[in-house]
């Protein structure tokens, strides 16, 4: 089998035995406290701790809900997400990112003459996301792949990978770059973090320039706001 090079490397091997089973749920945490994240389905609840800027990967699927507290037992927020089937489908992944926070990417890998046009989807203000067609999660891509002889010269994989350092602060900048036609949903999602943050981490030193940057295109700086942040806000009723 020929070897499809990225970036003229020399070709890797790689070993389809012996490897241990992939994760199929992540659940990310970009902000700068550590989190307690709470899954119930089924009856059933499964906890697990994640660190500032970590990740965990519980064995978790179908219908589930999702409860975010503090280290203290504050609560962050509480809301249904969906886990999947328990065997999932290869190459499909459940993302659970806790409030948006975490600055991650879905980016098409190109190998040789690639396959089409190459693509970089920023998930910055998602909180459950179905991500497939992935062949690199959370792990540095292949350097090369192997192929049929008559396949094509080229191929594209995806790969879930941070962005910079994927804090909630290169998140909420990222939103917040967004003039695109979904940027109104954007900056929502951006202020949507920076209340996670004024609420439950109100001494954190990134916070007045990210309040500075809030105030500079005209949007409100949010107000701390204890209990369900994922919570619709009750509408008033006209008098």
């Amino acid at each position: 089998m020929p070897s499809i090079h990225r970036a003229a490397l020399a070709a890797l091997a790689l070993a389809a035995c012996g490897k241990a089973k992939e994760p199929r749920v992540f659940v990310l945490n970009g902000l700068d406290i550590p989190v307690t994240v709470a899954i119930t389905a089924d009856g059933d609840t499964e906890t697990v701790l994640v660190p500032a800027h970590g990740r965990a990967t519980p064995d978790v699927s179908g219908m589930a809900t999702v409860k975010v507290t503090t280290a203290k037992g504050d609560l962050i927020s509480e809301g249904p997400a969906q886990f999947g089937k328990p065997d999932g489908s290869p190459g499909c992944y459940r993302v659970y990112n806790v409030m948006g926070a975490a600055a991650y990417v879905d980016e098409d890998v190109v190998y040789g003459n690639g396959f089409g046009k190459p693509e970089y989807r920023r998930r910055a203000g998602e909180i459950s996301e179905d991500e497939c067609g992935i062949s690199f999660a959370f792990r540095e891509p292949a350097k090369a792949i192997s192929v049929d002889q008559y396949a094509p010269a080229g191929d594209n994989l995806g790969w879930l990978h941070y962005e910079g350092e994927g804090t909630w602060v290169v998140a909420v900048n990222s939103l917040l770059d967004d003039t695109g036609q979904w940027a109104s949903q954007s900056r929502g999602a951006a202020q949507r973090i920076v209340r996670a943050v004024v609420t439950h981490d109100p001494d954190n030193p990134a916070l007045p320039a990210i309040k500075d940057r809030l105030a500079q295109l005209q949007l409100a700086v949010p107000e701390p706001t204890p209990g369900n942040l994922l919570a619709q806000p009750a509408r008033r009723r006209r008098p």
